[in-house]
């Protein structure tokens, strides 16, 4: 489907046709006004977004060279705060996280749990196919307009954490002026055209996570699509907030400003340590002090260098009136050995002061709930202030020991990769074929989200199913 917009400068917009099982559900989310929308959106913001990948590009290049070493990016300004949170945030103790909107029953059964949010996530924890971008746009637009099944009014509802797709991806299925719109501005926009009326007049949004933030300048251009988004929809200043995950090594260097550069949109810090631990082996492994031993015995916050990180999380954080939430458990409720074992990483969390986290597991959350009522009487624990000294050699002080057995990480990122293809365990050939390529580059992908979105295999699975639906 083609249409020009007209204007000064007339805009083309080009998407995929919908399956036909989807085709009235597709009409609902992306009628003319939402693309238009969308299509203004990423004109405005195409420059900024162009010189976001060029400056990681320059980042990386300098890294690898020995150019750069890392230092924290504070400027020194007169003491300041966020701006002043809704009072349905100031309580962000337990977030379901990686919920997948396109997971229709997964979705349903998140928004009905006695937890404080759901991340709703177009992100690592979805599947971009064409198909899922459409039901899952739709199921967020149905459970905000109240025509979602089994579920209660929005108001009634944990607050909705949307987390639209990162820098890194793009959305394949739709172009402007020629060019694929990167994939966070799509979600992002459509998220908003249809829904931020409504979660605004309900003081329920919109809310949001923001994943793979690595600077102050990226946190500015989000801060930047917000106010003009806010002004477009006809939002006051301020209603968008942002929780910006920490899960990157050089957004641990910049917190502080992160945090100003969204200033009176934002909604804290989110420790994401195993993205965070990852991101120490892509940016700085061509140095071997910095690739990081057996995961599961050294990634973990008992380990000085990631409890360092999620002690200046917290103490940044804090230290400007904004919530700090720690990581997600991916655990799953098998036995009370496993309750527990959640329970007793989730406790340090808590004693260190944070003042939330996530877990993927619906069933664990009563038992997370009496934690958190056991440790503390409060909402949350911003008034705690950290008072310890933390340095770059902290963040950078890598253990040593063994290797992760081979085994683990073939399964984990084959599995991955079977899923991302297909979505479903029955495409394992084709999986390999891409896990191998991966495995045996001279540098391998950063975000494997990316490789796999843009690779010819998915792409080809893809359309063969459009064409069948």
């Amino acid at each position: 489907m083609k249409y020009k917009k007209p204007g000064y400068r007339s805009t083309q917009v080009s998407i995929t046709n919908s399956p036909i099982h989807l085709q009235e559900v597709f009409a609902q989310v992306f009628t003319k006004s939402a693309l238009d929308f969308v299509a203004e959106l990423v004109i405005r913001f195409e420059d900024g977004i162009e010189q976001l990948h060029w400056n990681r590009l320059k980042t990386t290049s300098e890294l690898h060279l020995g150019a750069t070493s890392l230092n924290f990016n504070n400027t020194c300004r007169e003491d300041w705060k966020i701006g002043e949170l809704p009072s349905r945030l100031h309580n962000r103790r337990v977030d379901l996280g990686d919920v997948s909107p396109a997971n229709t029953s997964h979705f349903i059964k998140a928004l009905n749990a006695p937890v404080q949010g759901v991340q709703v996530d177009f992100d690592d924890g979805h599947c971009p196919t064409w198909h899922n971008q459409i039901v899952g746009l739709h199921n967020v637009y149905q459970a905000v307009h109240g025509g979602l099944y089994n579920v209660p009014k929005i108001e009634n509802l944990p607050i909705l954490m949307l987390r639209p797709r990162a820098w890194n991806m793009i959305e394949h299925n739709i172009m402007i002026n020629g060019k694929k719109a990167p994939g966070p501005l799509v979600d992002f926009g459509l998220l908003m055209y249809h829904n931020a009326q409504i979660l605004y007049e309900h003081n329920c949004g919109p809310y949001f996570y923001l994943s793979k933030v690595e600077s102050a300048k990226e946190a500015k251009l989000w801060n930047d699509i917000f106010l003009w988004t806010q002004r477009r929809l006809n939002l006051p200043h301020g209603t968008i907030k942002a929780c910006v995950l920490i899960e990157n090594i050089l957004s641990a260097f910049a917190m502080d400003e992160i945090l100003y550069q969204l200033k009176d949109h934002s909604l804290g810090l989110n420790c994401g340590i195993w993205d965070y631990a990852a991101s120490i082996i892509c940016k700085l492994g061509h140095n071997r002090k910095f690739l990081l031993p057996d995961r599961n015995k050294y990634v973990n916050v008992d380990k000085h260098f990631l409890k360092q990180y999620v002690l200046l999380v917290i103490k940044t954080c804090h230290a400007r009136g904004a919530p700090a939430t720690c990581g997600m458990s991916a655990l799953l409720n098998q036995s009370p050995d496993i309750v527990e074992q959640v329970k007793v990483a989730k406790k340090k969390e808590i004693l260190m002061g944070a003042d939330g986290f996530l877990v993927y597991d619906e069933t664990l959350v009563p038992s997370l709930s009496e934690l958190w009522n056991e440790c503390s009487q409060k909402p949350n624990q911003i008034d705690k202030q950290i008072d310890v000294n933390i340095t770059a050699s902290d963040l950078l002080e890598v253990p040593v020991g063994d290797v992760t057995l081979t085994v683990s990480n073939t399964t984990s990122k084959l599995q991955f990769s079977t899923d991302f293809v297909h979505n479903k365990n029955s495409v394992m050939e084709q999986a390999a074929e891409i896990f191998v390529e991966i495995v045996t580059m001279r540098y391998a992908p950063e975000y494997i989200t990316t490789y796999l979105n843009d690779h010819i295999i998915f792409k080809q699975r893809q359309a063969a199913l459009n064409a069948k639906l």
